[in-house]
């Protein structure tokens, strides 16, 4: 099944009745003070729509976390309408646990792309198969090393607003 929300193409609706309730439960954990119990593996990513201006919720599973940087990097599917949206509004906040941070958003480029692949692949190959559930991750990184092209997963790096204190 394919439907279109927000001007893109998506193959899968999203979950309606107790599905959506359990889809969002995350979500909740976050606003009632619960952050904490998700570990530092899960953001909540709140963001601007790029249509109407709504401030909505996301909880996302952070790839890699660089504190001497002070980002985390996500992985994206291209047509998510989270990544869209931060592609329109790129300064945004984010909970991680139960403190909140200004970021702004940023979009690696290929070689960058790759970098990250290669480095999150040394990771072993259970961490490759969760951050890309096809199993393609690991493949993609070693085309690149080998100048042949894949089909990187989309990246986005979180930078933390300077003057703030890093967990």
């Amino acid at each position: 099944m394919r439907t279109e929300r927000h001007g893109v193409h998506h193959h899968l609706p999203p979950p309606g009745g107790w599905r959506r309730h359990v889809a969002r439960l995350p979500v909740t954990l976050f606003r009632v003070g619960l952050g904490p119990v998700l570990g530092r593996r899960l953001l909540l990513l709140h963001h601007t729509d790029r249509a109407d201006g709504h401030l909505h919720h996301t909880v996302l599973e952070v790839i890699a976390y660089d504190a001497e940087r002070g980002c985390w990097i996500l992985a994206a599917p291209a047509d998510a309408p989270w990544y869209l949206d931060l592609r329109a509004a790129p300064l945004t906040t984010v909970q991680v646990g139960n403190h909140h941070y200004a970021v702004t958003a940023h979009f690696p480029d290929a070689d960058e792309a790759a970098e990250i692949v290669t480095r999150y692949v040394t990771g072993g190959p259970r961490r490759a198969r969760r951050a890309c559930p096809s199993g393609r991750l690991a493949e993609n990184a070693s085309a690149r090393a080998s100048g042949r092209t894949g089909n990187l997963p989309t990246f986005v790096r979180l930078d933390v607003a300077l003057g703030q204190r890093l967990p």
